[in-house]
């Protein structure tokens, strides 16, 4: 990470972090555990890429970056109600190294309220539900609190219904393919199918991040126009080089590094590209073999090994890491025909921060 892109992010979380530390929202939701929730995930900090993206897009197009600052929290906020329920969703117990929101409650409702555990944990994923659907409204109301930073109010409503439509329908549709998934023969799904998911659950909201930077800056949200098409180009490349080099992380990547246990996408039985990828070069006899090491109970070094050498030796990973090249390449040709400046340089740099990584 070079250090202008280092000094610039922690520049857009020091901003979100005051703008959302200081945000009376949640004081008025009851009870008062509840708005503790609703704050919880928001305020735990993290890399803030996503508002990053909006204020570099903002700026990029010569715009004020205070007047983009409430859209750039609302899609902090935005994105982190998605995480809410998508812990419910896999049953995730941490979240950045800290209990997960239902946990939390779960926690609560044995400790303060004598539920059995059962109960309590019903109790912690009714009330995650609705921290959930609280951070959306609560995003809502940032993002046409634009308006009070002088933005038109016109714009303001036509962004407020953009991420209510398009952003919304986008996102969870992604989530929705991806948990039906796991329901389905991973073999009977396709790349167009995994695709179509990363282009929801990942790519929407870096995508709308962007268009609503953008349009702040040019007084205008113009989906079809040529800068906002080069931006969404951009965001599709860029989300969908980052899911794949997860998928790649997530098998060949440090577990110790990683955060979570490797080949967990094999246990979960997801048809990742590198799954895919490798049953289409795999001869049969492999292609079975391949088969017999989904859903495991528990993935050791043996196991770990043999996906390794499967994946490997059929030059399925080598495949996938040429394409995470491919798009890593079409993301920064995307940038290209918008102002040169130090915040198409900052996004070009995004591309090599993202995929460079271990974690």
């Amino acid at each position: 990470m070079n250090t202008v892109f280092k000094d610039e992010l922690a520049r857009v979380a020091a901003m979100v972090g005051n703008e959302l530390n200081s945000d009376t929202f949640p004081e008025e939701v009851r009870p008062s555990v509840l708005g503790a929730a609703v704050r919880d995930y928001p305020c735990r900090g993290g890399k803030r890429l996503r508002p990053a993206l909006v204020l570099w897009a903002c700026e990029l197009f010569g715009g004020a970056p205070e007047q983009a600052l409430p859209a750039a929290v609302a899609l902090e906020i935005y994105h982190n109600w998605t995480l809410v329920h998508d812990d419910i969703i896999d049953r995730d117990d941490l979240r950045r190294g800290q209990p997960t929101t239902h946990v939390t409650l779960r926690q609560y409702a044995e400790s303060e309220l004598n539920a059995p555990h059962e109960r309590a944990t019903e109790f912690g994923e009714s009330f995650a539900i609705l921290a959930g659907d609280v951070q959306q409204g609560w995003a809502v109301e940032r993002l046409a609190s634009v308006a009070d930073r002088g933005v038109p109010p016109a714009l303001a409503l036509t962004l407020v219904r953009a991420m209510q439509t398009r952003l919304n329908r986008g996102l969870i549709s992604g989530e929705a393919l991806d948990v039906q998934f796991e329901l389905l023969d991973p073999a009977s799904v396709t790349e167009e199918d995994v695709l179509r998911m990363i282009d929801g659950k990942t790519g929407a909201i870096m995508e709308f991040a962007l268009h609503c930077g953008a349009a702040i800056a040019l007084g205008a949200y113009e989906p079809d126009s040529a800068p906002f098409r080069a931006l969404s180009r951009y965001a599709k490349s860029l989300a969908r080089a980052f899911q794949l080099q997860d998928d790649v992380l997530g098998v060949f990547g440090d577990e110790k590094v990683f955060g979570k246990p490797l080949c967990s996408d094999f246990q979960e039985a997801k048809p990742t590209l590198l799954y895919l990828e490798a049953l289409r070069r795999l001869p049969h006899e492999r292609r079975s073999e391949l088969d017999s090491l989904l859903r495991l109970p528990h993935y050791g070094d043996d196991e770990v090994r043999r996906v390794r050498d499967l994946l490997t030796s059929c030059g399925a990973a080598d495949a996938v890491r040429s394409r995470i090249r491919e798009l890593s390449d079409d993301a920064r040709t995307a940038l290209q025909p918008l102002p040169a400046n130090s915040r198409r340089d900052l996004l070009d740099a995004l591309v090599a921060t993202l995929l460079d990584r271990s974690v």
